[in-house]
């Protein structure tokens, strides 16, 4: 006879007859979910990490400045590259001596210039030139920097050396007296020829950058690992090495292309740019030099000014929203 409490007593009066997998499950279900298979963790309730694009889209999100930079940005950007597919640039160009230094009005929306020419055509010509040069410009040192200061830092050594002594070469060479040579001995150029002028004594501070980042990550246990696994070496950095750099890449680019736009108004501005025919925001503002547009014309220099300046501000906000996403993905790593 059972015993009073016995837990098996209500088994003994029990017809079914319990089999192995039946016992399985009743054994099962008494363990925590993720703990089965001899500890071993239930991948489906790992935490997992938040994309670094999804970082950066909640952090310019919240931001309201840096969300309202970029739309704006987007907006002027699409608007001039859009409307110059409309717009005769040698139209716009064309001296009319009938309509020199006319004030804005129904027929000029923002005036003439001293020969007659359009001010808002030339102001939307100028904007998609100062763009395209500066976002070319961006992508040819950033991009060419990217490899140059991954190849020093993950492979170090004499390689290391050798490349930083060129980049050490790079640096201390006058960057503006250079391109002005250029632009003197250059009997015609167009934006791909500036842009690729600019752009092979700009990259040496993006490699040096992505070197120094290079340098930390590849001393890290993940890279140590891969190597002793037979990893290749382009495997490592394209799969492993690169990912963890694309938040400081993204970030330097962006702010990269304000001050490239800046450099190529500053080269048009002092006349070693693009000609009159050719419009961009610095041959605009180059304008202002003259002392009577200056004080009494203001509509021929004020918007090129001010659009510089919007310009200017959309792309550093949009800068440090993105460098605060990148901390933030620092972080959370």
């Amino acid at each position: 006879m059972p015993r009073d409490g016995d837990p098996f007593e209500a088994r003994s009066n029990d017809d079914h007859t319990y089999e192995k997998g039946d016992m399985d499950m009743s054994v099962k279900a008494d363990i925590q979910h993720g703990a089965a298979g001899h500890g071993a963790l239930d991948s489906k309730n790992l935490p997992r990490s938040t994309p670094g694009w999804r970082i950066i889209i909640q952090e310019v999100i919240a931001d309201k400045l840096a969300l309202f930079s970029l739309i704006l940005f987007t907006i002027i950007t699409a608007y001039v590259f859009g409307l110059t597919m409309f717009l005769d640039r040698q139209e716009i160009v064309m001296v009319d001596l009938f309509a020199i230094n006319q004030p804005p009005d129904e027929t000029f929306r923002l005036g003439t210039d001293y020969g007659g020419r359009d001010i808002f055509g030339q102001l939307i010509i100028g904007t998609r030139n100062s763009l395209a040069i500066g976002i070319l410009v961006t992508l040819m040192s950033v991009g060419f920097g990217i490899v140059y200061g991954v190849v020093s830092g993950y492979f170090g050594g004499q390689i290391d050396n050798i490349m930083m002594r060129i980049v050490d070469f790079f640096m201390v060479l006058p960057f503006l007296m250079i391109v002005i040579v250029f632009v003197t001995i250059t009997p015609s150029y167009d934006i791909f020829t500036f842009s690729f002028m600019m752009a092979a004594f700009l990259w040496t501070g993006t490699a040096r950058l992505v070197r120094s980042l290079a340098i930390q990550e590849r001393e890290l246990d993940y890279i140590n690992a891969s190597k002793t696994l037979g990893s290749s070496h382009g495997k490592i950095v394209f799969t492993q090495l690169m990912p963890n750099l694309v938040g400081i890449i993204i970030v330097n680019g962006t702010l990269s292309l304000a001050a490239n736009i800046g450099i190529e108004s500053g080269l048009s501005f002092i006349g070693f740019g693009f000609p009159e025919d050719y419009p961009s925001l610095g041959t605009l503002m180059a304008y202002a030099t003259n002392s009577q547009t200056l004080q009494h014309r203001p509509w021929i220099w004020v918007p090129a000014a001010i659009m510089i300046l919007v310009l200017m501000l959309c792309v550093r906000n949009i800068g440090e929203a993105m460098r605060r996403a990148g901390d933030a993905r620092q972080r959370q790593a």
